[in-house]
């Protein structure tokens, strides 16, 4: 479902309205209109925060005025991913998001060229949505989706003996955010159990997915000002990667816990690992190991039969000076015998004497 009418959003005010009979939720979870407020006045403090000098409030319009250029783009759904809040509390399925340059951004591919990749939990993104689309039908006082944001507990309506929570979650494919049944209060296990079957029939919202637009959506809101979705998640993004996007600023740099001015290229690596697990046995992943195995079976082979040249070369050049050197002892050693038996011949043949036969007469 998109909700870039009214129309849509009055089916969405509809599946809330009907919803929130259906839930009988955590109040201490819901998100009221000024708890939304409150969380915008300390998103902005934080940004204004960042430099930590005389130039903060410079430095916050000029990163506004740069995002109202762009347009911010769902990218992608990864379920078994988590990220972990500031509180050590683990937040399951993680939103990819893509801020575009406002006149490139496709509403299927985003775009490939001066943009900035972002990682956020989903609750903080369909949070950040749900509000966004409130705010610019000003329609705050009869509009809550905040509790489809949340993980929150849900007393079925036939007592199974089953904890039941329901929250947002990613799509089976990736390509959207639906609402789902877990049996965890983390909403990472999704339950088997039919919501129809605990609930009396009633059907769960946005079970197939379509809780947030997957389309290109403007930084500009229908005031002509900032979108507060954009600044919001920009800033409470984790995980962000800057390498291709215009724009120098001041960011926390939680590797070094230093302030750093710049690109903030600091979850490059972590949204890279995200976007391709090398747990999924991915079409591509498998012809890469595969073409790696092959590259080295061959460098393998190739070395030892180098080697294996390289060593009976050796062997045949050992043996032709092990047989040189035998030819050569053999004949010194005879050579030695002959002159010792000529000497001795000598020597013995000059010292004899023939008898004198007369005198012995």
């Amino acid at each position: 479902m998109k909700f870039n009418s009214v129309l849509s959003i009055s089916q969405l005010l509809a599946l809330v309205c009907s919803a929130s009979a259906m839930f009988e939720l955590d109040n201490s979870r819901h998100l009221s209109k000024q708890g939304r407020g409150l969380r915008k006045l300390l998103s902005k403090a934080r940004r204004l925060d960042q430099g930590g000098d005389d130039n903060a409030e410079q430095n916050e319009a000029d990163m506004e005025s740069f995002l109202m250029d762009y347009s911010l783009k769902f990218m992608s759904c990864i379920p078994d991913q988590y990220l972990t809040d500031a509180d050590n509390n683990n937040h399951y399925g993680v939103v990819l998001f893509r801020l575009c340059p406002g006149n490139k951004c496709d509403n299927k591919k985003g775009c490939s060229s001066g943009y900035a990749d972002f990682a956020i939990d989903v609750g903080t993104y369909v949070d950040a949505y749900l509000t966004d689309q409130a705010d610019n039908m000003n329609w705050d006082d009869n509009f809550d989706g905040g509790n489809f944001g949340q993980c929150s507990e849900y007393e079925a309506a036939n007592d199974d003996g089953t904890q039941y929570y329901v929250g947002p979650g990613c799509t089976s494919d990736g390509s959207g955010v639906k609402m789902g049944l877990y049996e965890d209060q983390y909403c990472y296990e999704e339950s088997s159990t039919q919501f129809e079957t605990i609930s009396n029939g009633i059907s769960l919202p946005f079970y197939n997915g379509g809780l947030v637009s997957t389309n290109c959506m403007s930084c500009i809101d229908n005031d002509g000002g900032i979108s507060e979705m954009c600044l919001d998640l920009y800033d409470e993004s984790p995980y962000r990667c800057e390498a291709e996007f215009d724009f120098q600023h001041y960011y926390y740099d939680n590797n070094f816990e230093m302030y750093r001015y710049g690109q903030d290229n600091t979850g490059c690596t972590k949204i890279d690992v995200m976007r391709r697990p090398r747990s999924k046995f991915n079409q591509e992943a498998v012809w890469t190991d595969a073409l790696l195995a092959i590259m080295l079976l061959v460098v393998s082979l190739a070395g030892y039969a180098f080697y294996q040249s390289w060593w009976d070369k050796q062997k045949e050049n050992l043996e032709k000076i092990d047989d040189d050197e035998d030819s050569q002892y053999q004949l010194d050693d005879d050579d030695s015998d002959g002159d010792i038996s000529q000497g001795e011949g000598d020597a013995d043949a000059g010292d004899y004497e023939a008898p004198v036969e007369g005198t012995m007469a």
